[in-house]
């Protein structure tokens, strides 16, 4: 007996398999609810790809300024309170 790899079953969508997938989202979503399903999916790639952008691009937390305050590494925000752990006005982690 031939044993096929798991990736192949699921490698090979052609038109009647992607045919039958859009016919069964029409179905539980209705051709109202596809244009605001699309617009969503869009939105959250896009606020993914900028968040991965914004996480590479982070500077290393700056971690304490004169008399002992501590700025935030994402907002910049100073913390009076040397203690902190959280930043006050966003709270990332200092």
């Amino acid at each position: 007996m031939h044993a096929t790899p798991a990736l192949a079953l699921f490698g090979t969508l052609g038109t009647p398999e992607l045919l039958i997938i859009l016919f069964v989202v029409l179905l539980l979503f209705g051709a109202a609810k596809l244009p605001q399903l699309g617009s969503a999916f869009g939105k959250t790639i896009k606020n993914f790809k900028t968040e991965m952008k914004e996480g590479m691009a982070e500077e290393p937390p700056k971690e304490t300024g004169a008399g002992g305050a501590k700025f935030c590494a994402k907002c910049g925000a100073e913390s009076k309170d040397s203690e902190a752990a959280f930043c006050p006005r966003c709270g990332q982690k200092l």
